[in-house]
C-alpha cells in the first residue's frame, strides 16, 4: 500500500504520527523515502519500493540524513559580524545591513555584486535565484557550483545536439546494454543505488569496464579495469574511433555536420600512440576495442574523472563522436550519457542560476529567449543583463571587481579550485552574505549569515540524473528564526528596494510561476504541477498537462537550427609525462558528500582523509602507511597521512575533496576549460615529501582551516 502523501498545508494535531514521502537530500539518483513524523519531528526513514529509480534502496548517507536535522550547530538565527565576531541578531537588523551594504553598490555598479548558487537547490529556488540576480540586483555576475560538476558534459551535449539532459534515457535501460564503459565514474561510492542496474546488465551477460586511474570499488564490481593516465580519456576515445573506422563499424544513425573532419582526425590515433599516451598496454586497449566493435548496445557513461579537466569538453566531444559515428547515440540501452552528481544537478543547470542561462534551459544570449522571460517578469528585455563571469572567474574576482557576494547553499572555501586563493579573495570582499543551515567554512568568513531551510523543511521539485522530476514535500518547520530559502530571497529583494516580482503570497504561487517560465524552453516543465507529481514522476520535456513525458530525449531530429547534430574536433593535450612525474587527482569517498558541510559533522558517516598512493610510489619516497606526507603543487601544499592503495597507478596520487585542509588547496584556480570554464581538478602536477623533511626545508602554504576575519 502506498504511504499517504501529506502536503505542507495539512493541519494535524502535533501528537498524531504521520508519514511524509519526500526525496533524499544527497546525490542525483534522488531516492524516495518516507519520513516518520512524531511530535512534529522526523524519527525514522523508511525507503519505499515505489521509488521509480531506487526501488527501495537508499544509501548510507540518505539513511543518516536525520542526524543533520538535529545537529547542535544548526543555524537558527541571523549572525552579523561585529568587532570581528559573528554575533546573533534579529531579522530586522540583518536586513537593514543588507540594505545599507548593497544599495549603494547597486546604484553605482550592479555588476559589483555577485551571486553564487548551488546544485542542491530545488528547481524553484534555482529559478528564483536567477530572477533575483537579474531583476532585483540587475547583476550579470551569477553562477553556481554545478560549474564544477557536469559543466563540461553539458557544454559538449549542447554544442553537439542542442540539448542537455545528462541521461537521455531511463536508468533501467542500463540493464539491456551488452557493454558498459564507465569513464571516470565511481558509481559504487558516488551513486550507490545505480549499482543495481549495473549488476542487472552483468547478470544478462554484459561486459563492464571501469576506466579510471584507480581500481575503485566500482572497478572491482565491474570486473574489467583499465587504469589510464588521468585526463587521457579523450585520447582513448579517438583511438577507438580510429579502429572502428578501420574495421568498418562507422554507421551514424543520423546526418551531422563535421563527420568527415572528425573521422579524418581519428587517423592520427593508432593503437601504439593511444597505448603510450594513456599509459596502458596496447593489448588491453585492443581488447577494449574488440569489445566495443562487437557490442550491439554499447553504453558510454562519464563521470567527473573524465570531465573535470581544462580539456573536459573536448574529452566528452571525443566520446560523443564515437557513440554517434558508430550508430549508438540515442539508442535505447546504448550511446552516451553523463552521470550527474549533485542532488539537483540536472535541474540546477536548467533554470537560470548559470550565468548564461534563463529558465527552461534558454540562452541569455538569444533575443527571442530574453523577450519570452522579460514578458513573464514584466520588464524590458534590455533590462536583463548579458552573461557574466563563470563560477571560478566570479570567485577569483572577489575583492577587486566584485565587492559583495551572496552565497546560497554552497561552500566554495572547500569546493573551489585553488581554495587557499579563493579564501583570500572572499576575505577581501566588503560584504559576504551566506544563506545556509550549518556553519560551513564559507559561512565562517561571512559578514552576514542568514539561517535557511533544510531539505524536509521546504516544498519544491528536484530533477534527477535521468531528467526525472519529483516532488519534495515539506515535513517539518525550520527551527528558531530560520526561514525557508525562497522567503529569504524575497526578503533580500525587498531590503534593496526592489520588491516587484518578489511578492508571492505562498510557495505555490512561486511554483506555478516557475512551471510557466519553462513553457517553450528546451527543458519544458510547463505540463507539471504538484498534483500531477503526486500521481507519478515525469521525465522532461513535459509541455502539456494531459500529455506524456519524454523518457527518450536524444532521438533525431535535434533542437538545433537545422535539426542536425554538429560533431566537433576535440583539441587534446599530448601526454608525455616523465616516468618519475606524479599527478594529483581528486574525488569522492562513499561516506562523504561534496564539501562535507553535512557529512563531516555526521557521526554515522566517518571517513579517513588520506593521501592514497601506490606501494611503489610510497617506497620511492621513503613512506609507509600512516606516515605524514606533504604534497606540494604550484598552488599550495597540505600534509596528510599516507594510505597505501595497490590499485592506483604508480604515477598518480589521489586526495578526497571533502575537507578544507586537503585537495583543493592544491588545484589550479586559473586554468579553465575554454568552453565550459571547468577548472582542472583531476590532473595537477604534484611533489611529495615526508612531512619532517618538508618542514625542515620550507614553510607550508595553505594548510588547515581558513583564517577567520
Amino acid at each position: 500500500m502506498s504511504a499517504p502523501h501529506v502536503s505542507a498545508s495539512s493541519v494535524l494535531p502535533p501528537a498524531v504520527p504521520r508519514l511524509v514521502r519526500t526525496t533524499c537530500p544527497y546525490c542525483a539518483v534522488q531516492c524516495n523515502f518516507d519520513l516518520h513524523i512524531e511530535n512534529n519531528l522526523p524519527v525514522k526513514i523508511t525507503p519505499t519500493k515505489e521509488c521509480p529509480v531506487a526501488h527501495g534502496t537508499v544509501c548510507k548517507k540518505g539513511l543518516a540524513a536525520l542526524s543533520d536535522l538535529r545537529h547542535p550547530e544548526r543555524l537558527t538565527t541571523p549572525l552579523l559580524r561585529k568587532n570581528g565576531e559573528l554575533v546573533p541578531v534579529g531579522w530586522a537588523e540583518a536586513l537593514a545591513y543588507v540594505r545599507e551594504a548593497l544599495t549603494p553598490l547597486l546604484a553605482a555598479n550592479p555588476d559589483a555584486v555577485g551571486v553564487y548558487g548551488s546544485g542542491s537547490l530545488t528547481n524553484e529556488k534555482t529559478y528564483l535565484l536567477g530572477k533575483f540576480a537579474r531583476l532585483a540586483l540587475k547583476t550579470a555576475n551569477i553562477d553556481y557550483n554545478g560549474r564544477y560538476c557536469m559543466a563540461s558534459a553539458s557544454t559538449a551535449l549542447n554544442r553537439t545536439v542542442g540539448y542537455d539532459r545528462g541521461l537521455g534515457f531511463p536508468l533501467s535501460d542500463m540493464g539491456t546494454s551488452d557493454l558498459i564503459l564507465l569513464v571516470g565514474a565511481n558509481i559504487a561510492e558516488t551513486l550507490p543505488p545505480i549499482m543495481q542496474y549495473l549488476k542487472a546488465a552483468k547478470d544478462r551477460g554484459a561486459l563492464v569496464y571501469a576506466i579510471d586511474p584507480r581500481a575503485t570499488t566500482t572497478a572491482k564490481v565491474a570486473g574489467k579495469h583499465l587504469g589510464i593516465r588521468p585526463g587521457s580519456d579523450g585520447v582513448l576515445a579517438l583511438g577507438l574511433l580510429h579502429l572502428m573506422k578501420q574495421w568498418g563499424k562507422i554507421r551514424p544513425t543520423a546526418t551531422a555536420h563535421g563527420l568527415t573532419e572528425v573521422l579524418r582526425q581519428a587517423d592520427d590515433y593508432p593503437p601504439a600512440r593511444v597505448a603510450h599516451e594513456c599509459g596502458i598496454p596496447e593489448s588491453d586497449f585492443l581488447a577494449l576495442a574488440h569489445a566495443y566493435a562487437g557490442a550491439t548496445k554499447p553504453l558510454i557513461l562519464t563521470g567527473r574523472g573524465a570531465e573535470q579537466h581544462a580539456h573536459g569538453t573536448d574529452t566528452v566531444h571525443a566520446l560523443l563522436n564515437l557513440a554517434f559515428l558508430t550508430g549508438h547515440f540515442g539508442k535505447p540501452g546504448g550511446g552516451y550519457g553523463t552521470l550527474t552528481g549533485q542532488g539537483n544537478g540536472q535541474g540546477g543547470r536548467e533554470h537560470g542560476q548559470k550565468t548564461d542561462q534563463l529558465p527552461g534551459a534558454r540562452s541569455l544570449r538569444d533575443p527571442r529567449h530574453r523577450a519570452e522571460i522579460a514578458a513573464l517578469w514584466n520588464c524590458d528585455p534590455a533590462e536583463l543583463p548579458q552573461p557574466g563571469r563563470s563560477a571560478q572567474e566570479l570567485l577569483n574576482a572577489c575583492g577587486t571587481d566584485i565587492e559583495a557576494l551572496i552565497v546560497l547553499g554552497s561552500n566554495p572555501v572547500v569546493s573551489a579550485a585553488g581554495a587557499g586563493f579563493v579564501t583570500e579573495r572572499l576575505q577581501a570582499l566588503k560584504h559576504l552574505i551566506v544563506i545556509d543551515f550549518l556553519p560551513s567554512e564559507t559561512a565562517q568568513l561571512a559578514t552576514l549569515v542568514l539561517p535557511g531551510s533544510m531539505w524536509c523543511e521546504e516544498e519544491g521539485t528536484t530533477t534527477n540524473l535521468e531528467g526525472r522530476v519529483q516532488r519534495r514535500r515539506k515535513a517539518i518547520t525550520a527551527p528558531g528564526a530560520a526561514r525557508e530559502d525562497w522567503r529569504i530571497l524575497c526578503d533580500l529583494a525587498h531590503a534593496v528596494g526592489r520588491p516587484k516580482g518578489f511578492e508571492y503570497a505562498t510557495f505555490r504561487d512561486l511554483q506555478d510561476e516557475f512551471f510557466r517560465a519553462t513553457r517553450g524552453g528546451k527543458a519544458d516543465y510547463s505540463g507539471l504541477s504538484a498534483e500531477r507529481l503526486d500521481r507519478a514522476s515525469a521525465q522532461w520535456p513535459v509541455p502539456h498537462a494531459a500529455g506524456p513525458d519524454t523518457p527518450y530525449a536524444y532521438a533525431p531530429t535535434y533542437p538545433t537550427a537545422d535539426g542536425l547534430a554538429t560533431l566537433h574536433l576535440p583539441t587534446l593535450p599530448a601526454f608525455t609525462a616523465s616516468p618519475r612525474a606524479l599527478t594529483l587527482t581528486t574525488g569522492r569517498l562513499g561516506n562523504q558528500y561534496q564539501s562535507g558541510t553535512q557529512t563531516r559533522r555526521n557521526a554515522g558517516l566517518r571517513a579517513e582523509n588520506t593521501a592514497q598512493m601506490h606501494p611503489d610510489t610510497a617506497r620511492q619516497h621513503g613512506l609507509k602507511a600512516g606516515d605524514a606526507v606533504t604534497l606540494k603543487t604550484a598552488h599550495g601544499s597540505t600534509t596528510l597521512p599516507v594510505s597505501i592503495t595497490p590499485g592506483i597507478r604508480p604515477d598518480t596520487v589521489f586526495l578526497p575533496f571533502h575537507w578544507p585542509e586537503t585537495a583543493n588547496l592544491l588545484t589550479d584556480p586559473h586554468t579553465l576549460d575554454p568552453h565550459s570554464k571547468m577548472p582542472a581538478f583531476k590532473a595537477t602536477p604534484v611533489r611529495l615529501h615526508p612531512a619532517h623533511a618538508a618542514a625542515a626545508t620550507e614553510p607550508m602554504r595553505g594548510v588547515g582551516q581558513p583564517v577567520m576575519r
